[in-house]
């Protein structure tokens, strides 16, 4: 397996609401993810390992469990893939459980996890890494 997939999918594995802060060290300090209006009630940017487990800690404001499930990894080019993944969740209060199927592009240098971004269908991801520039 590549190295970049294999670093996005090792870092997938360990998000959870018990395990995200094994994620940090994968993640670099200049590392972006924008939560989406489609797919977030409140959508936000998120930097660096501080980013990341800000994310996490609004999720569990709300919720009891969070865990990230992990459908396939598909290689996008040199240092990309895309994600497809599954947010399970239950809500704190009320033990409600629900599920939510995302997909996102993970972009990797220098052995970090560089960014993520998030679409709600396949289709949209894959034709953003279409589109973005290939290294010459």
């Amino acid at each position: 397996m590549d190295e970049d997939i294999e670093l996005i999918a090792r870092t997938f594995r360990v998000l959870d609401s018990e395990n995200y802060e094994q994620a940090l060290p994968y993640i670099a300090d200049d590392f972006v993810m924008e939560t989406p209006a489609a797919m977030a009630s409140e959508p936000q940017l998120y930097r660096g390992p501080d980013g990341v487990r800000r994310w996490w800690e609004s999720f569990l404001e709300a919720m009891d469990t969070v865990r990230l499930e992990t459908l396939a990894i598909e290689d996008a080019g040199t240092g990309r893939a895309i994600i497809s993944f599954v947010i399970h969740v239950r809500g704190k209060s009320s033990g409600i459980e629900a599920e939510q199927r995302a997909f996102a592009i993970g972009t990797t240098s220098k052995g970090k996890i560089t960014g993520l971004e998030i679409f709600p269908e396949i289709e949209l991801a894959r034709e953003a890494a279409q589109d973005w520039p290939t290294e010459t």
